[in-house]
């Protein structure tokens, strides 16, 4: 995961410091040529970061709060290339682990009926049913227009994307909290990992062989690595368990 070592910090809100980590400009330099083919100018290419920017950390912030709320620790987030990550440590109770991460794409869900008003009265409807594709689409719209089409739909991208039941991702560890209600801590964590794992060597292998996306094997590495992970710790968190309660074995 991300730290703040090399992290450049951005800004300080309810006490919870905000950072840019260093490798997102590798990523801007690599995707920026993208911006030129959806608008006339540089600056609409700035606001369109900014505001995908603020979609993510509205969206971790949804976390920290939440953690607070609870009687949890929360006062550091860093911005990178793939998301976000807010540095929450909640109480170790499932009830209190479930709302400080579920917290996250509530604040998204909160968003997609604003966002999606904004481009129906925005966006001409008929120029999207009648677009053959997304380039052509993009291609008939002004700046505006295709800002607000392209906010709305990352907004609802990062819903889905972010359910994922993939450790680390929220979905993975809303997984996590469910199960530890029936079977406990160190057991569910070590089946959202093991789900979390299953699925990207599915999305690795999707990426190597079916689609060729870059993108695509480096989240699978990213969620495959967090998850063997997860079961290593969660397997040395059963094996205390029975030292414990068994001390003779």
């Amino acid at each position: 995961m991300p730290q703040t070592a090399g992290a450049l910090r951005l800004f300080s809100l309810f006490g919870i410091h905000v950072f840019l980590h260093w490798s997102w400009f590798f990523l801007l330099l690599f995707v920026w040529s993208t911006y030129t083919l959806r608008y006339d100018t540089f600056a609409w290419g700035v606001v369109e970061i900014a505001a995908i920017f603020a979609l993510v950390t509205m969206h971790e912030f949804g976390h920290a709060l939440a953690c607070r709320s609870v009687g949890g620790r929360a006062d550091r987030i860093v911005l990178w290339p793939l998301g976000g990550v807010a540095f929450v440590q909640p109480p170790k109770r499932p009830g209190a682990v479930l709302w400080s991460i579920v917290a996250g794409p509530l604040v998204n869900v909160i968003l997609i009926p604003i966002t999606v008003a904004i481009m129906w009265v925005i966006v001409p409807i008929e120029q999207v049913r009648e677009a053959q594709n997304f380039a052509m689409l993009l291609r008939q719209l002004n700046n505006v227009e295709t800002l607000v089409l392209i906010i709305t739909l990352v907004n609802v991208m990062m819903l889905v994307f972010n359910l994922l039941p993939a450790f680390p991702l929220d979905g993975g560890q809303i997984l996590h909290a469910l199960l530890w209600f029936r079977i406990g801590h160190a057991h569910s964590l070590l089946v959202a990992a093991q789900v979390g794992l299953g699925l990207a060597i599915v999305g690795g292998a999707a990426a190597l062989f079916l689609l060729g996306s870059i993108w695509l094997l480096i989240l699978a590495a990213f969620i495959g690595f967090n998850s063997f992970h997860a079961i290593r710790t969660a397997r040395f968190l059963i094996y205390q368990e029975y030292v414990e309660n068994d001390p003779w074995r």
